[in-house]
């Protein structure tokens, strides 16, 4: 394809961060593909597929990521069939580092288990496992929150449990958790949301929102 001017830079650029902004369908993959292309068969200091890492968010775009790179490859082959850094990157492209963060991870995690203290034969819980675990944990903790009968939480549960079960409870608290664990610090997220409460004058961003 014919890139534009701005796509050539970050296709050409070298030894500097460099953040690509552009809508869907734009060609971003394209480009990638096309910058890993030349940064393989750059002529001063080429480099080996498997010395690369790129990791996308889905699963689909990384395989799409690396059908492009081993197609972009075999074309340059092609026209030069006994090149043989070209033949040595088609051997290597298989164990290319492409691949989400999630399988980046587990991958880190499954080569190096006996430094972290992991048992090599941990598994990934499926999404229906995560959640009954999930709900499991969360039942467990309202329960011995019930047991310390602590008045703040005791207060908590009057102001927003309904009927004969704790299931509107459970539900905002699980919610909450979901929320927070978007954000790169969860923890320091929920103090910052206690801390809108807090004021000497009762002063709060909240309560300016209702007045």
């Amino acid at each position: 394809m014919a890139f534009t001017e701005e796509q050539l830079r970050a296709i050409k650029s070298r030894g500097e961060d460099l953040l690509v902004s552009a809508a869907a369908g734009s060609g971003k993959t394209t480009v990638l593909v096309e910058r890993i292309i030349r940064r393989i068969l750059d002529d001063k200091s080429p480099v080996d597929i498997d010395r690369i890492l790129v990791m996308t968010f889905t699963k689909a775009a990384a395989e799409q990521m690396k059908e492009k790179i081993i197609k972009a490859i075999d074309e340059k082959r092609a026209h030069d069939p006994l090149n043989r850094h070209l033949i040595r990157q088609s051997a290597l492209v298989h164990n290319a580092k492409i691949s989400t963060i999630h399988g980046f991870c587990l991958d880190v995690i499954r080569n190096h288990f006996q430094e972290i203290g992991v048992d090599p034969d941990f598994r990934v819980a499926d999404e229906a496992e995560a959640k009954l675990l999930k709900k499991d944990v969360l039942e467990k903790v309202i329960e011995e929150a019930y047991e310390k009968s602590d008045d703040s939480f005791i207060n908590m549960v009057e102001c927003l449990a309904g009927g004969k079960n704790d299931n509107v409870l459970e539900d905002m608290l699980d919610r909450l958790y979901d929320f927070s664990m978007s954000s790169p610090e969860p923890e320091e997220w929920l103090r910052r949301c206690e801390e809108i409460y807090k004021s000497p004058e009762n002063d709060t961003a909240w309560l300016k929102l209702i007045m």
